[in-house]
């Protein structure tokens, strides 16, 4: 004849799976307050040019030439700036697929824990 666990011996047992993952890990308030305080995104670097006026008293060759500088750094800009967002797409990508990756782990815990249940319940 072989004894059926009761219902606390269960809770027993997943209180005791669960106390050393509990212990390692910080609660979820201070796991939240960490991480915004730690995580800060990068700001661009990227500096606009500042745009040429007539009234800067120079000639019309001199500011011809400015303006032809004022298109170079213009494109230089809106390539730096480009460059930035594609940075920041990546950067959302990795964090999307690391959390991914806890919740794929938390997952299988649950999926092995619920096994071990099981056998423990036969």
């Amino acid at each position: 004849m072989n004894p059926r666990p009761s219902l606390a011996t269960f809770a027993a047992l997943a209180a005791a799976l669960a106390a050393p993952a509990l212990a390692q890990t910080a609660t979820p308030a201070a796991a939240t307050t960490t991480s915004q305080s730690s995580f800060t995104v990068p700001q661009n670097t990227c500096t606009a040019p500042k745009f040429p006026t007539k009234s800067e008293g120079t000639t019309q060759a001199n500011y011809n030439k400015v303006v032809e500088k004022f298109n170079a750094d213009y494109k230089a800009y809106g390539e730096c700036i480009k460059k930035y967002v594609e940075d920041t797409k990546l950067w959302v990508k990795e964090v999307a697929d690391a959390g991914n990756k806890a919740i794929d782990e938390y997952n299988r815990y649950n999926a092995d824990l619920k096994e071990k249940l099981a056998e423990e319940k036969q």
